[in-house]
């Protein structure tokens, strides 16, 4: 991975700091020698004693300038590694600060563009299953009514049978299907009067055909769905038709095709 240029700058500088620092060693060292030699071929006449005292006092305080001109590149060097850290430091935590705002914004605009694409491509599905629990629903509600022998349960099922859904369809043609056998077993082996069954209706006590198909139509409560289960027993024995109890739509057009036997 290729540096900062944050890092290249703090590493030159450090590098430009040591190097001032080894030129002034070999400065002053080379100014020690001199002095020394200097001392010693100009002092001749001394005695050796004072030619030491004074090389050594030269070495002393060249040695005092070096530590002290050491010591402050030392604290210049520290001086600047801190600063050259700071900055270093300060501009990684920018760097994350612009690196979590860039990863935030693209979080955000990702989770905008799911969204549309869950709601382009699934919306609709998932609202045609909402729809579908809810008459589901609908439908168990209504054949519970029918099975109380209301009229508005036979009627509902008979409307969710014409749903756009086919699954709808099935459903309300299985769930009425079902309940109409229970009303046909209880019309074949708990024969109920004709009369006592619409006793709450003015059907001449004759019922032809045409009359009874007017029961089917219009038998209301109470007991309506039984009037109506009557009335298509009642028929098949008249005019022998093969209609599904309660199948309404089919019985109008049986007496459609056979207007003879129905309109009598």
């Amino acid at each position: 991975m290729p540096e900062s240029p944050e890092a290249s700058n703090a590493a030159k500088i450090e590098y430009d700091r040591l190097i001032a620092y080894f030129d002034k060693l070999v400065k002053y060292s080379l100014l020690a020698i001199t002095v020394i030699v200097g001392l010693a071929g100009g002092l001749l006449w001394k005695n050796t004693d004072e030619v030491k005292t004074q090389a050594a006092a030269a070495i002393e305080t060249t040695q005092r300038s070096t530590t002290t001109q050491i010591a402050e590149i030392k604290t210049t060097a520290e001086a600047t590694a801190k600063s050259e850290a700071e900055k270093a430091i300060n501009a990684a935590f920018e760097k994350q600060s612009v690196q979590r705002l860039i990863e935030s914004t693209a979080q955000r605009k990702v989770d905008a563009a799911v969204e549309v694409a869950v709601k382009r491509d699934l919306g609709a599905k998932v609202d045609a299953f909402r729809s579908f629990v809810i008459e589901i629903g609908e439908i168990n509600n209504h054949g519970a009514q029918l099975r109380l022998d209301f009229r508005s349960g036979l009627d509902y099922l008979l409307k969710a049978r014409q749903s756009a859904d086919p699954a709808v369809r099935t459903y309300a043609s299985s769930t009425l299907s079902l309940i109409a056998a229970d009303y046909e077993y209880e019309v074949a082996h708990f024969p109920i009067p004709l009369e006592a069954a619409i006793a709450t209706t003015s059907v001449p006590v004759q019922f032809s055909p045409k009359q009874l198909m007017e029961l089917i139509r219009t038998a209301q409560d109470p007991r309506g769905p039984t009037k109506v289960a009557v009335g298509f027993a009642t028929m098949k024995s008249k005019v022998g038709w093969d209609v599904p109890m309660f199948d309404i739509p089919a019985a109008e057009k049986w007496c459609a095709e056979h207007k003879a036997k129905c309109d009598q």
